[in-house]
């Protein structure tokens, strides 16, 4: 792409960190889903079937693509408008470029392995629950309430 006229600085520099608030908005949804999915997984996880399961972490894990995807497009936009910056002579702030290559792949580093790792978790809960749906102590009846699966 080419640029007939250089583009402002003030406008660079508001590019810049509206991307930069984008990228942390994208990491504050992707923490707030992943800990809903954990918690409704380890609350009502008895109460899950084996379809629950598959769209918890179908769903789950296409959200997860999407927000990686547009922090990765987040990230490069800011690095291009950063060096944008630098290449008509401003000095977009006074950190040094490694502290951003070192957030960036942290970022994204926590976003893969969050989401693999939650995903782990609801797999191996739903094994764990079906397990013991086999096993005499998950059919055992209280009084109070039933049976033990109703209780809690």
């Amino acid at each position: 792409m080419t640029i007939s006229q250089p583009i402002p600085q003030d406008l660079i520099y508001s590019t810049l960190y509206a991307a930069l608030g984008l990228t942390d908005s994208v990491l504050q949804i992707w923490i707030t889903l992943t800990f809903a999915v954990i918690v409704s997984t380890y609350v009502a996880g008895r109460r899950f079937d084996r379809p629950v399961y598959l769209l918890v972490s179908g769903l789950h894990g296409l959200a997860s693509m999407i927000l990686f995807t547009r922090f990765s497009s987040s990230a490069f936009q800011a690095f291009y408008y950063k060096d944008l910056l630098v290449t008509q002579g401003f000095d977009p702030w006074p950190v040094p470029n490694v502290v951003s290559i070192i957030i960036a792949s942290g970022t994204c580093l926590l976003l893969l392995a969050g989401t693999f790792g939650t995903l782990w978790f609801v797999r191996n809960t739903w094994k764990n629950i079906e397990a013991q749906k086999g096993s005499w102590m998950f059919e055992t009846t209280a009084p109070e309430c039933g049976n033990i699966s109703n209780c809690t």
